[in-house]
């Protein structure tokens, strides 16, 4: 009677499952009942083939049925996650805009604030020129904001630049330690 051995790489690829997954059904009790050991092969007989796959034939059906749940499942929870993706992407990008827009309204602001300043320096500054120049008639009346220098002016500013250009040096002739006592 001759009797037809596997191996478990031949059960594993008729089965379409993994050589571990054949293995860890083999407990010493199958390995002792349906097993032979050729050199460094394990040869299963045709009873044990038999159980393994019985074993794997029920887990294959239920694998299947459960591998289209897990599609079905992972599919929707894709979906799922896209649509709340999407919807997170747009509630930021309302609130940039919400932002941006404050930004601008609160620019708009500022600028006619820096308007009005501007304007109102520019009346206060044409007064006083005014104020300054009614004396003299040989001067041309002042136009918005523009200032003529007049010789005294310049006077004074020359003085001031050659008093403080005098004391810088007189201070750099005495030694450090002068200076500081």
């Amino acid at each position: 009677m001759s009797t037809n051995r596997y191996t478990i790489k031949q059960l594993s690829d008729e089965l379409g499952v993994t050589k571990p997954g054949i293995r860890k059904l083999m407990n010493s009790s199958f390995r002792k009942r349906y097993t032979t050991i050729t050199g460094n092969r394990i040869l299963i007989n045709e009873a044990g083939a038999k159980v393994i796959r019985d074993h794997f034939g029920n887990h294959k059906t239920e694998t299947k049925d459960n591998s289209q749940k897990q599609k079905q499942t992972v599919s929707s929870n894709d979906n799922d996650k896209v649509l709340n993706a999407k919807n997170e992407t747009i509630a930021l990008l309302r609130a940039q805009l919400k932002a941006k827009d404050d930004q601008i309204a609160n620019m708009q602001k500022l600028m006619d604030q820096n308007q009005q300043l501007l304007l109102n320096t520019q009346s206060e500054n044409k007064h006083l020129l005014a104020l300054t120049h009614d004396g003299k008639t040989d001067e041309s009346q002042v136009q918005d904001g523009e200032y003529k220098e007049t010789e005294t002016d310049r006077k004074q500013e020359t003085e001031t630049t050659e008093n403080s250009s005098n004391a810088s040096n007189s201070n750099d002739s005495k030694p450090w330690w002068k200076r500081i006592f």
